[in-house]
C-alpha cells in the first residue's frame, strides 16, 4: 500500500473496468456482425464485470456469508472460462 493507496484494489477495479469497456466493443462487434460466437464472448466480460462488482459487494453489504461469496466467485471463474471455450470451438456462420 503506498500512502493509503491499495494497488492490488486500484488494479481489480481497473481490471472491471477494462472488462466493461471490452464488453461493450463485443456488443458492438456483435451488432455489426452477428457472429453467435460473440454472444459466448459478451457472456465472459459480463460475467467478468459482475464478478468484480460482486468480490465488493461487502462494502456495501457487510454481512453478508463470505463462503457463499467464495463459492459465487468460484462458480462465475468456471462460468467465464466455459464461455471463452465455447466461443473458441462454436463454428462461425461465416464462410472465408
Amino acid at each position: 500500500m503506498i500512502e493509503g493507496i491499495d494497488i492490488v484494489e486500484l488494479l481489480k477495479l481497473g481490471s472491471g473496468l477494462f472488462a466493461l469497456i471490452l464488453l461493450l466493443i463485443s456488443t458492438s462487434a456483435y451488432y455489426r456482425s452477428r457472429q453467435k460466437r460473440l454472444l459466448f464472448v459478451l457472456g465472459a466480460f459480463g460475467l467478468y464485470f459482475f464478478k468484480v462488482i460482486v468480490e465488493h459487494i461487502d462494502i456495501i453489504i457487510p454481512n453478508i456469508e463470505t463462503s457463499f461469496l467464495d463459492l459465487l466467485l468460484a462458480l462465475i471463474d468456471f462460468v467465464i472460462l466455459l464461455l471463452f471455450f465455447l466461443a473458441i470451438v462454436i463454428r462461425s456462420n461465416h464462410t472465408y
